[in-house]
């Protein structure tokens, strides 16, 4: 698999990650005797994806060997699904590419606003959150996060 090839499968799992990730657990359908009748806008909205409601993402990235990649894989997998418990946050994306002998991997969480990354992240919202494990596995670990004000998304967004 190319460079290009292995992008569009990220591209792809990230975007199914975020469709399940991302999709309320409930949603209240609406029965109508007319197909012409929409559902109202606030129903509407809460159909769509949460993604579409975020206002911040975060992104982490970091890298690891290749022979340890499917280990931290897994480890950060499961890190990160704790997530969708922190008061705020409305998904997550994880990404992985091998290159060469290091495979690099790429968190994007979505978040209400700034201040609940805070609730999350401390004051400095720009540092990063070292897991536990993160030793035994990151090379050349950036102390650094970004929080890019989302301008817009489409991922399912109605």
């Amino acid at each position: 698999m190319n460079r290009t090839q292995s992008l569009v499968s990220l591209v792809a799992l990230g975007v199914s990650l975020v469709a399940t990730a991302c999709t309320p657990a409930s949603t209240s359908s609406s029965t109508s005797t007319s197909a012409a009748v929409s559902p109202p806008a606030a129903q509407a909205q809460a159909q769509a994806p949460l993604i579409c409601q975020a206002k911040i993402a975060r992104q982490w990235r970091g890298k690891t060997t290749n022979a340890k990649a499917d280990e931290y894989a897994a480890y950060l997998s499961d890190a990160i699904k704790k997530f969708r418990t922190i008061k705020g946050n409305l998904g997550y994306q994880m990404m992985r590419e091998t290159v060469g002998a290091e495979t690099h991997f790429s968190v994007i969480s979505y978040w209400e606003s700034r201040e609940a990354i805070k609730a999350y992240a401390g004051e400095d919202i720009s540092r990063t959150r070292v897991a536990p494990r993160d030793p035994e596995f990151i090379i050349d670990p950036e102390m650094t996060v970004k929080n890019y004000d989302l301008a817009g998304a489409d991922i399912g967004c109605k």
